[in-house]
């Protein structure tokens, strides 16, 4: 059981990339939706990749291991499919990129040893003119 749950704890803190979309009147009449790409994981000493969400929505695994996905590139490519496909048009995009250090220890003249890395890409999307009314 010990194991299992470890497992599922490694698993669950591995890292993650998800699409997530909202919709409301009150974006506008114009307006497909909101969405915000992210994509996290952990590198060693800041630059190593060690796992993070798998970009590849086609993928059995959720996760990825030694890859370095956590860049917009990945982040962009998934929003232009989506805006693709609801015939949209991106606007207002902003990018934050993060990096948080989780165990610093004084000891070892190395600043970081394991970094958690996040990358969010947050657009509107806006319906083609003459397309869906």
């Amino acid at each position: 059981m010990k194991r299992l749950l470890t497992v599922a704890a490694l698993a669950a803190a591995s890292g993650c990339f998800s699409v997530d979309v909202a919709e409301s009147p009150l974006l506008g009449e114009n307006s497909a939706g909101h969405v915000v790409v992210c994509n996290y994981g952990w590198t060693l000493f800041g630059c190593v990749p060690l796992v993070c969400g798998n970009a590849n929505g086609d993928s059995w695994c959720p996760f990825t291991f030694f890859k370095d996905e956590i860049k917009p590139e990945y982040a962009r490519e998934k929003l232009l499919t989506l805006a693709e496909a609801r015939a949209s048009d991106v606007e207002d995009l902003h990018f934050l990129g993060d990096s948080c250090v989780i165990f610093d220890m004084w000891y070892v003249p190395v600043p970081w040893i394991i970094v958690y890395k996040e990358t969010n890409l947050s657009a509107n999307l806006v319906k083609r003119s003459g397309v869906g009314r």
